[in-house]
């Protein structure tokens, strides 16, 4: 197998999601991964994939058949939503890993997850086929069932399994050929399926969540989503509150990743990531105050609650929408929490 040590050597090896994705059109495919159409620009090659500015920006090019999408300190390519979206009509493979040791390989087709598993730990996988790889990925050395513990060399291996699944493999030299490169505005999060573990954690809570009539856990969610809304300024946008006064009438809907609310959320959660990025790097901490960040936290937080709000289970809206309070510990948290519960019970 051919090896992956430049991703070490240019500094990526602990924080990077690589993703495969079957297309001959790399714009096409940055787009369906969530890069803004108007900020594609093609570049002639870099001697580094750390030379790319901090700008929320991805790299792309095409590599025989395939476009691969790369991401420094990223997982968008990990993503269900992502996953789906690029690989619609045609198959991805992605590997992810983090500074906390957070991995993931991911199979997909025709947008539906077929295989995904942690590669230090591969015995555990989930998907539509959970399966399907397992001769593959004996070829790699990834065990496939019994008691296998952590593995770090699993990483290897399931960048080696990429390379097996679709016949490509992404040397450093590419990165000094075409590329093209955007800024990405992740794509909307799905409804959750389950609670947050700190809201599983909250029982007393969580049954009054799931023990509420649907009408009632409407109404509250749409209060709590107005409030929010207005608490951080995004009540006013003409788009929010829209959407609201629909929550409001009970009204439900889905929110299309390129419609005008969608378009926004998008660039909410853009500039909380810019943010949450800006705190962690000490070389980057400049570019906003801390009073910019926390209100690029507030806002992106409460377009989350209003696009919550619109979801069709009134339920996994309350996940999303009145689930922020747990655990509460401090005193805005534990007074919030005091008020569902009132309201929820009323």
């Amino acid at each position: 197998m051919a090896d992956y040590d430049w991703l070490e050597e240019d500094g990526l090896h602990e924080a990077f999601c690589l993703t495969f994705v079957r297309d001959p059109d790399d714009s096409a495919v940055l787009r369906r991964f969530g890069v803004d159409p108007a900020s594609l620009r093609a570049l002639t090659g870099i001697a580094r994939a750390t030379e790319l500015p901090f700008d929320h920006l991805v790299l792309g090019g095409r590599l025989d058949g395939w476009v691969f999408v790369l991401e420094e300190n990223g997982f968008q390519g990990s993503r269900t939503e992502v996953l789906r979206a690029v690989s619609g009509g045609t198959e991805a493979v992605s590997v992810f890993t983090n500074v906390n040791s957070d991995r993931q390989f991911a199979h997909a087709v025709d947008g539906i997850l077929r295989t995904g598993f942690d590669p230090s730990s591969p015995v555990r996988r989930w998907g539509a086929a959970p399966d399907a790889l397992v001769p593959l990925m004996r070829q790699v050395g990834l065990p496939e069932s019994g008691d296998a513990g952590w593995n770090d060399a699993g990483l290897d291996a399931g960048l080696d399994l990429a390379d097996l699944i679709t016949g490509v493999h992404l040397d450093a030299d590419r990165l000094t050929g075409p590329l093209t490169t955007g800024r990405l505005v992740p794509l909307l999060p799905d409804p959750p399926a389950l609670p947050s573990w700190m809201l599983r954690d909250d029982h007393e809570l969580l049954t009054a969540i799931t023990s509420a009539p649907p009408e009632l856990l409407r109404r509250v969610v749409a209060a709590e989503a107005r409030r929010r809304a207005d608490e951080a300024g995004l009540g006013t946008e003409p788009v929010v509150a829209e959407a609201l006064a629909e929550v409001d009438r009970g009204g439900t809907r889905s929110v299309p990743d390129d419609s005008a609310l969608g378009l926004l959320l998008r660039e909410l959660g853009c500039r909380a990531d810019e943010a949450g990025t800006s705190l962690a790097l000490p070389t980057e901490r400049g570019r906003m105050t801390d009073a910019q960040r926390q209100q690029a936290f507030r806002r992106h937080g409460a377009g989350l609650t209003v696009l919550a709000a619109l979801f069709a289970d009134p339920v996994r809206a309350a996940y999303e929408v009145l689930g922020w309070v747990a655990p509460a510990r401090d005193p805005a948290r534990v007074a919030r929490r005091a008020q569902f519960l009132a309201d929820l019970r009323a």
